[in-house]
């Protein structure tokens, strides 16, 4: 999704949360600052279902896969984000028992738009990097037929790869699973 305009007042996160409850259009929060988020065209729309329903059906009783609407906290970047995809393993942790935040995502997907594809490839997916639990980040263009997908290694350090072309297959090691480019992309024109 987009990001708009940012706010100029500084909030707490309790003041935060408090305003996300009641918001209509959702913002995400950096160090005090609130940047609203706009819609997603239908484009990035069907692509963050497509994906969604993938990783919740294949990896049914083993993980969960959340759509834009949950939040996901990194505490060491004082920041709330909502990731196109949210993907968790195992137990769930809930910041501060909310059930609307996580924080030990397993893999985060953004769908880039011409807005924010920098502020996902680099702001974002730093502050991401900041989140133990946190092994796979993919980034999913609305254009073509293409995935950039980061990879934390055993040592810590991230292997970056791309999928390309409509009859590709991304490979998501942590959660062990492949899927074919066509079914991310279903009835998405490009």
């Amino acid at each position: 999704m987009a990001l708009r305009a940012k706010a100029t007042d500084r909030l707490s996160v309790e003041e935060y949360l408090t305003r996300e409850e009641a918001a209509e259009e959702k913002g995400e929060y950096v160090g005090g600052c609130v940047y609203a988020m706009a819609g997603g065209t239908d484009t990035h729309i069907q692509i963050s279902f497509n994906l969604t329903r993938i990783i919740a059906e294949k990896l049914r009783g083993r993980c969960r896969a959340y759509q834009s609407e949950m939040k996901v906290r990194v505490e060491a970047a004082d920041a709330f984000y909502y990731p196109d995809v949210t993907v968790v393993c195992g137990d769930q942790q809930f910041y501060k028992g909310r059930r609307d935040v996580i924080e030990n995502p397993i893999l985060l997907v953004e769908v880039l738009s011409e807005s924010t594809q920098e502020y996902d490839k680099n702001d974002k997916f730093f502050a991401y990097q900041k989140i133990e639990s946190f092994k796979e980040y993919l980034l999913i263009s609305q254009q073509k037929h293409a995935v950039q997908q980061y990879t934390r290694q055993p040592d810590g350090h991230w292997k970056i790869q791309a999928s390309i072309g409509v009859e590709s297959t991304v490979y998501l090691e942590s959660v062990d699973l492949e899927i074919p480019m066509r079914e991310i992309y279903d009835l998405v024109e490009i």
